[in-house]
């Protein structure tokens, strides 16, 4: 009986915890991400070749979660969502990212650290102008 409630706390004290341990995580990818792009930017990999590298190791991650539990919520694929899937397919993941890695190659890791993380300030005081 004491062990099922030693259980029962330590489950509600790790619920209590997910966002905390999700933000520490997502800042040490961050920072592997920053760390591996620069050493292949500084070994001479073309931005562009190193953003199709990171959009197809992020397919191979994500497609096989979202086919399994996206299976029977997916609509009809029309010819309108199919142009809608390429433009925004297009705008602003590849022209985000392959802006971002040519800036990154001119700058350090550090900066590039720096900037991500003034855009959350950046996008309240956009929120705030055009309200």
């Amino acid at each position: 009986m004491e062990g099922q409630k030693l259980w029962e706390v330590f489950c509600t004290a790790f619920n209590r915890i997910k966002p905390y341990l999700a933000m520490v995580s997502l800042s040490f990818g961050y920072a592997g991400m920053y760390i591996i792009t620069m050493l292949c930017l500084k070994r001479g990999m073309s931005t562009y070749v190193l953003v199709v590298y990171r959009h197809a190791a992020a397919t191979i991650a994500i497609a096989p979660f979202a086919l399994y539990f996206e299976r029977k919520t997916r609509p009809k694929l029309t010819l309108r969502i199919f142009l809608k899937i390429m433009v925004l397919g297009f705008l602003e993941p590849v022209f985000d990212q392959n802006l971002y890695y040519l800036g990154m190659k001119y700058t350090s890791a550090t900066f590039a650290s720096a900037i991500v993380n003034i855009l959350p300030a950046i996008t309240f005081i956009m929120a705030i102008l055009f309200r």
